[in-house]
């Protein structure tokens, strides 16, 4: 797998450091706010097409950061990769993450919800790509320069990834990816819970125009 490796990798950002907790903080508010609304007319045939759109973006998301995992796992701090989904984007993982959060709100058939998921999703995560950008930078030097040029930033390019033909894989860090993809998938079988109970009126919510 083309890399490059460095022996001192450069510290996190207290930002960087901070964005788990940051994140988990914002994702409560956020399913509070799927809970608790609902689209007028959200059991059409339109909201049915969307909420199988939505169900295949889930699927895709969680496909997609098993196959980033198996590239970067355990390397993200030492080693520049670049090959795999690497090679089609500087960010998968925030990419197939940003699928699958939109395919969530799709899926509740929340129209609303889901514009404004997704502009709070870039907004929030472009300034955390700047921030890492800078780190690899200082980390890789004219390595990172070189692969910044040939691979977008988070859009992916339209082509055959370059794949390798054996990747080194930290069993315990795919391992605890199998647990953060699983969220994805428990929240396909929520979202038909709260649709099941709001058609029983068991649980109400704000009407939004869409």
């Amino acid at each position: 797998m083309p890399i490059a490796s460095i022996n001192h990798p450069s510290r996190k950002t207290k930002f960087e450091s901070a964005r788990i907790p940051l994140s988990f903080g914002l994702g409560l508010v956020w399913v509070g706010f799927l809970i608790s609304t609902k689209a007028q007319g959200f059991e059409s045939a339109v909201y049915d097409f969307v909420e199988l759109g939505g169900f295949f973006l889930i699927f895709v998301a969680v496909l997609g950061r098993l196959w980033a995992t198996l590239y970067i796992g355990g390397r993200k701090d030492s080693q520049l990769c670049t090959t795999g989904p690497y090679s089609l984007t500087r960010n998968p993982l925030y990419l197939f993450s940003f699928l699958g959060v939109v395919g969530v709100c799709l899926a509740a058939q929340n129209l609303i919800l889901t514009g404004i998921t997704a502009l709070l999703f870039l907004a929030y995560y472009h300034v955390i790509i700047r921030k890492e950008e800078t780190r690899l930078r200082e980390m890789f030097g004219v390595a990172w320069e070189d692969y910044a040029t040939r691979v977008p930033r988070f859009l992916p390019r339209w082509q055959g990834p370059d794949t390798a033909d054996v990747v080194e894989v930290n069993v315990r860090i795919f391992t605890r990816s199998l647990g953060d993809v699983g969220w994805f998938l428990v929240a396909i079988i929520a979202i038909e819970l709260v649709e099941d109970m709001r058609i029983d009126g068991v649980l109400g919510g704000w009407v939004l125009p869409y």
